[in-house]
């Protein structure tokens, strides 16, 4: 979880303090991706959340940081749970699996967290801009280094087909209903066989 400024370690935090602060960030989340970053208020926010405006600003000084706050979070969470996956897995083609796995596991369930995500990072400035694009490039660096082990090349080719991946990846908002889809597993592996083989041959 994000560090929040001038404040000790979430970790350090009573289970009831993560509990809000995860109740402020799934609040955020669907504000800004139902209203834009600049159409979303911080009193939208706390009646979302259903807190007082002062508890917003205990947790975070700014709308800023609270969107800083939700998107470096996300990635934060792939990054970590992708990771723990690999550790288990040796086979190329298993480790590649898992990155699809982990991508639309997180975001089937955090579908709003996605679109803000794919959609409001140049909302950020400064600091923040500044941290979530090195968290971005981290959770980019990992998956790319997965596709290489693929391909079995790194070269323009693989950083190519990385960002095709994603390009697959990060539109699932804009169609994947979880109420009324197939299950998301067998999302994840049809988009994995397609990935690897085409369209002919998925």
């Amino acid at each position: 979880m994000t560090q929040t400024n001038g404040k000790p370690a979430p970790g350090r935090r009573n289970s009831q303090y993560q509990k809000r602060l995860s109740s402020v960030l799934r609040a955020a989340s669907k504000v800004i991706a139902r209203d834009g970053f600049e159409g979303a208020s911080v009193r939208e926010v706390a009646a979302k959340a259903k807190i007082g405006l002062s508890g917003i600003y205990y947790y975070f000084e700014s709308k800023d940081e609270l969107l800083y706050a939700l998107q470096h979070h996300a990635f934060s969470t792939l990054i970590e749970s992708l990771q723990e996956k690999l550790a288990q897995l040796s086979s190329p083609e298993d480790r590649l699996k898992a990155v699809f796995d982990n991508h639309f596991q997180y975001f089937a369930n955090n579908m709003d967290d996605l679109k803000v995500c794919v959609h409001e990072i140049e909302s950020l400035s400064g600091k923040y801009y500044k941290k979530v694009l090195k968290v971005r490039q981290e959770y980019y660096g990992l998956v790319k280094s997965v596709v290489a082990e693929v391909t079995g090349r790194k070269n323009y080719a693989t950083n190519l087909a990385t960002l095709s991946l994603f390009g697959s990846l990060n539109w699932v908002y804009m169609w994947y209903d979880k109420e009324k889809n197939i299950d998301i597993d067998k999302v994840s592996s049809q988009f994995l066989r397609v990935f690897l083989n085409g369209v002919k041959a998925s």
